[in-house]
């Protein structure tokens, strides 16, 4: 059975021109490197706020999940879930919240567009992304914020996209017979020197290096029987 590159991206928030700048990144060395071999993208999810353009990273990975299929998946994070539950539920709380955390920069990237704010289409489309992308051939688990290390694989949509408990982050703490042999692949949690974080024993790599603090917009290429090779914009 043919095994799967994959590209994984980690949290966006908005920067639309560095994502293009990494697409491009993976691209150039696909051809270079893999013989143009065919890729899987993945994007971790915290697509929007905080950053200049939202709506257009919601554009572009519509625009791209249109033209490649099922080679193109994108996972929800917390800050697509905050959004979803300020402008579909009567919650003035969550509408609050979303906006203090980086829901104001958001609303404004869809002003400059002449719209009032998120348009249906996205919100929908937001709302049905996965939380989670499985592939148990090659052993691996893509998700937002981690999983339960006890009950993994009944984590619950929640736990993938906030956790940020410390038994994750410590793979000598998983004991869910699931998770034997797996990498997880996550962002959700900036790591402290805006470089990718992996685990000695390589089962867990955090891919949130901070784009939108003046870090930087990391991409893992995981080709099967390889180490992680890591770019950035």
């Amino acid at each position: 059975m043919t095994q799967t590159v994959y590209a994984a991206i980690g949290d966006i928030h908005g920067e639309l021109e560095r994502l293009k700048e990494l697409h491009d990144q993976v691209r150039f060395y696909v051809d270079r490197e893999l013989d143009g071999a065919g890729v899987t993208w993945i994007h971790l999810g915290d697509l929007i706020d905080r950053g200049e353009d939202s709506c257009g990273v919601v554009d572009h990975l519509i625009e791209m999940e249109d033209r490649m299929g099922a080679r193109s998946i994108t996972l929800r994070g917390n800050h697509e879930q905050m959004m979803i539950d300020a402008l579909r539920f009567d919650d003035e709380v969550a509408h609050s919240n979303w906006l203090k955390w980086g829901g104001e920069e958001t609303m404004e990237s869809y002003r400059r567009r002449g719209l009032d704010g998120p348009t249906d289409a996205h919100l929908d489309w937001l709302h049905a992304l996965p939380t989670i992308h499985r592939d148990e051939q090659q052993g691996l688990v893509f998700v937002h914020g981690g999983v339960d290390p006890d009950a993994f694989p009944e984590c619950g949509e929640r736990v993938r996209m906030w956790t940020r408990r410390r038994e994750f982050f410590d793979t000598r703490c998983w004991t869910a017979p699931a998770l034997i042999g797996q990498v997880v692949v996550h962002g959700h949690t900036p790591t402290m020197d805006w470089k990718p974080d992996v685990t000695a024993d390589g089962r867990r790599i955090n891919l949130d290096t901070g784009a939108v603090y003046g870090g930087k917009l990391t991409a893992a290429i995981l080709v099967p029987g390889a180490e992680p090779r890591f770019l950035h914009s």
